[in-house]
């Protein structure tokens, strides 16, 4: 079970801060929370040891790069064992239109997030992964006609005391 860790105002004000620009400087940082550079340096790298900060990223536009059709899918399997289930599961993880897989409850099993050029790339995406796998039993597709939110940041409140968060190591 990953440890317990305990965040205060000034990790909390560092975490928005890091989400809308990983690249303010660390001056920056600790001047807006009132901090020296070296505690704002230890204080994030504690946060990334402890997987509370997984990953310095670049969030690319698909839509900018000629990438103009979104896609949820859901997926049904035939069989549901772990070994198919796992399997499956890797299967998404190598195929570069799949953004996102989550294992869910209710009448499917997977639900994927795929980012194609087209509707022909989406077809021929189908037929090679989806279809072809063999252990698919029902999937349907569902096409977003508009983006009406997309955020990627975990808004933490600044005013209370402390917050315990569970570390993602």
């Amino acid at each position: 079970m990953p440890k317990l860790h305990v965040l205060d105002k000034v990790d909390r004000k560092l975490l928005n801060l890091l989400q809308k620009d990983n690249q303010i400087s660390t001056r920056t940082l600790a001047d807006k929370t009132h901090i020296s550079q070296p505690t704002c340096l230890r204080r994030i790298r504690d946060m990334r040891e402890a997987g509370i900060i997984s990953a310095d990223v670049a969030l690319v536009d698909p839509f900018a790069l000629g990438y103009g059709m979104l896609a949820f899918l859901e997926v049904s399997l035939s069989n549901q064992s772990d070994e198919h289930m796992l399997a499956f599961e890797a299967r998404m993880n190598k195929e570069a239109e799949v953004m996102q897989c989550y294992f869910v409850s209710g009448d499917y099993d997977y639900f994927l997030v795929v980012h194609v050029i087209d509707m022909e790339a989406y077809y021929q995406f189908v037929r090679r992964v989806i279809s072809g796998s063999g252990n698919v039993r029902h999937f349907q597709s569902r096409f977003p006609m508009k983006r009406a939110k997309f955020a990627t940041r975990v808004t933490f409140d600044e005013k209370a005391a402390e917050v315990q968060v569970r570390g993602g190591k």
